[in-house]
């Protein structure tokens, strides 16, 4: 580098004039290097934003219980469905005549073993509603009982129910 001295001297051939050109050039590429860096920085914001638009998303399943989508609930008990259920009053009317919301199996009224928080009998009123609905479960597991109910009542079927009768929940 430079002393002072011989920056400030006179007849120092050009000295200054050289010094000055030296730090003029360092300036420009300390200038363009920030550019180049800020240019850099420009692209890298870029392409982080458009692999963020495409990049896939995943769906997470949270393990646990899902949330009830319907609740069907009378005296001293309650189901959480993970499906809408239609005709919710009447259902619920029908399991505390029934069972009092508890899932039971017991012999009926006609010698037959009726099953589940709504008594359907397994051998001739669940077998028949599985076939015409094309829904398979047992009469046993209240979230099946209840959907199965629905579709029935949905179609007119109320009636099957001594209990409904007994309600008034037929026409």
């Amino acid at each position: 580098m430079f002393l002072h001295e011989d920056i400030l001297e006179r007849g120092a051939n050009g000295v200054f004039e050289k010094y000055l050109g030296k730090c003029m050039k360092l300036y420009r590429v300390a200038r363009n290097a920030v550019d180049a860096r800020r240019s850099l920085l420009y692209l890298a914001i870029a392409l982080l934003l458009l692999v963020m638009i495409h990049r896939p998303v995943d769906v997470v399943t949270v393990s646990g219980n899902p949330l009830p989508v319907a609740e069907v609930s009378g005296k001293n008990w309650r189901y959480d469905l993970s499906f809408r259920v239609n005709n919710l009053l009447t259902v619920e009317k029908l399991i505390q005549c029934e069972s009092q919301g508890q899932n039971i199996s017991r012999v009926d009224s006609n010698g037959q073993i009726s099953r589940g928080i709504l008594q359907f009998n397994g051998t001739s009123t669940w077998n028949e509603m599985e076939q015409r609905f094309n829904f398979y479960g047992d009469p046993g597991n209240p979230p099946q009982a209840i959907h199965m109910a629905d579709m029935m009542i949905s179609n007119g079927l109320v009636g099957r129910w001594t209990c409904a009768r007994s309600l008034g929940l037929t026409k």
